[in-house]
This record gives C-alpha cells, sequence and structure tokens, in this order.
C-alpha cells in the first residue's frame, strides 16, 4: 500500500517534468508553482529550486513571487546547500523587508549555521553567527512560530561555544600554560555562566587548582559549583570538598563566582613570589590573550 503510494506520487512529478520537457517556450506560472511545489513535497530538492527560480525569472511579478524566494532558500537548505541558503534568505529580508515571514528566514539562516559548526575543538564562527541569528528571531519576531524551537537551538549553539572555550582551556594545561587556561576558563564563565558545560570546567579546574595546592580558589571553584549549578553530576563532589577545605580554614564569600572570576588569568594565590631576578615564571606574570591554538588534525 504504502509502495503504491510513493509510486503515485513519483509519477505524478515525473508526468509533471514530461509536460515541462515536452513543451516549447515558457510554462504558465500555475504549472511551474504546481511542479516546484509538487519537488518539495516529494523531496526533490534541485527540481523545486529550478522550478522556482523559473517561475520568478518568467514571472517576476507574480503572486507566487514571494513564495517562490522562500521556498528556493529552504530547497537550498534541506538540500545542504547551506551557503546558497543564507545568501537567498538574505535577499529576501532585503527585498521585503516587512513580510511577514521574516521569522522564518532568520531561523533557517540560523540553522544553517549550525548544521555547519564542527566539534567543540574546532573554529566556531559558525556557531557565533548562528546564535546571532538565533537571537535576532527572539528579539524581533516573538510570535513567530519558530520560537521555541530556536530557544532550544540557541542553548545548544551556547553548549558549543562553551565546549571551545573549555576544550581550549584543557589545551593550555596540558601544554603547562596555566595562565592561558584560566583566561579561557574566564571568559566561559564570563560569557556563558548558563551553560551545562560552565558547571563542568568548574569541577575540572576545582581538581586542577586543589592538585597544585591552590586551595583558595580550588574552595571558590567548589563553591560556586554547589551554588549555581546543583544539579551537575560533580556537585556532591564539591560539597565533600568544600567542607573539607573550609575545615582547614579557607574562607569563602558569599558569591564565590565573581571571586573566582576575578583572579583567571591572574598569579596564583598559593604561588609564591618570585625570587630575585629578572626572570619569573609562566604562573607569576599576566600574560596577553593567548593565541587560539590549532590541535592536529586526524
Amino acid at each position: 500500500m504504502i509502495r503504491s503510494i510513493g509510486l503515485k506520487s513519483v509519477g505524478a512529478l515525473l508526468a509533471l517534468l514530461l509536460v515541462s520537457c515536452s513543451q516549447e517556450g515558457v510554462l504558465s506560472e500555475q504549472e511551474y508553482h504546481e511542479t516546484a511545489s509538487k519537488a518539495m513535497e516529494d523531496k526533490y530538492y534541485d527540481v523545486a529550486i529550478h522550478h522556482y527560480q523559473k517561475l520568478l525569472e518568467e514571472y517576476p511579478f507574480s503572486d507566487y513571487s514571494e513564495e517562490s524566494q522562500l521556498k528556493i532558500g529552504q530547497a537550498q537548505y534541506l538540500n545542504k546547500q547551506y551557503a546558497e541558503s543564507i545568501a537567498s534568505f538574505q535577499d529576501f529580508q532585503r527585498m521585503h523587508p516587512t513580510n511577514p515571514n521574516l521569522g522564518l528566514t532568520e531561523y533557517y539562516t540560523a540553522m544553517a549555521y549550525l548544521d555547519q559548526a564542527g566539534s567543540p575543538d574546532r573554529d566556531q564562527r559558525a556557531a557565533e553567527n548562528a546564535q546571532a541569528h538565533f537571537q535576532a528571531l527572539l528579539t524581533r519576531y516573538p510570535d513567530s512560530p519558530y520560537v521555541e524551537d530556536a530557544k532550544k537551538k540557541l542553548k545548544e549553539c551556547r553548549e558549543l561555544l562553551a565546549g571551545h572555550e573549555y576544550a581550549v582551556a584543557k589545551f593550555y594545561l596540558i601544554w603547562l600554560d596555566p595562565v592561558g587556561a584560566e583566561a579561557r576558563l574566564r571568559r566561559l564563565l564570563e560569557n556563558y555562566p548558563d551553560t551545562d558545560t560552565a558547571g563542568d570546567a568548574l569541577a575540572h579546574f576545582a581538581r586542577y587548582f586543589r592538585k597544585r595546592g591552590d586551595l583558595t580558589r580550588s574552595a571558590l571553584a567548589y563553591a560556586s559549583l554547589v551554588s549555581q549549578y546543583p544539579k551537575n553530576p560533580a556537585a556532591a563532589e564539591a560539597k565533600e570538598e568544600l567542607d573539607k577545605l573550609k575545615a582547614k580554614q579557607v574562607i569563602v564569600p558569599d558569591e564565590p563566582l565573581p571571586a573566582l572570576v576575578e583572579t583567571l588569568g591572574r598569579p596564583s594565590i598559593a604561588v609564591a613570589a618570585p625570587t630575585a631576578g629578572p626572570a619569573q615564571t609562566a604562573a607569576s606574570v599576566p600574560s596577553p590573550e593567548p593565541q587560539e591554538p590549532t590541535p592536529a588534525r586526524n
């Protein structure tokens, strides 16, 4: 039964295509629209794009004109032609600044960028662009039917961006650049405090600070984790370790997270000042913002 329905659908599309190919001259705008719409329905996106474009070329003032422009962008996105899709939606926004479907164009533009975002250890400009367009959708078009999904996708973008900062921070720790690692942690906590990754990073650095003898910042990190990210898997461990540190007379302020952020990228509290001489250790001297590392590709 399902097979027969599928064959009928394909047969109808082929019939429309045969009419298109067999006739010399230009099809009617209705024929272009029907063929393109059927192709979209059956996921023949190249065919849909072609016929929508022909409709626009032959009938630029058609009642189907704006719909066709939107459908071209959607078909390009669904066909994984992301650059073309983004360009199509930008053109649409410029040509039709009051169209009621502008929320749709922001959503699909954001999705086109998001689908190009790589793993957290790679460049995240695509995720940054996606975040900007999702935020634009939420701000400018709060009544759009895409708002709820945009909120979920925005969180996904922010987790990717926070994950990138975390990956770079751990990369610096591996290469014994604690100040560079702390600078990345600071950026993560300042820019993406609403992410689950922020809690994971606090747990990681709380252990790191404790291991190197920096009990004050270890306590600040554990206290921040307990107060700000109570659902994090490491929250129970953090509370236990925090109690141990408090028993050692380590003082924790009422608002530990801003206190911790203020110290990051600076000399470790537990590291003594260097002895006489011009040479200083990396842990005792603030360094400029580190350059983005480029992990080796597989």
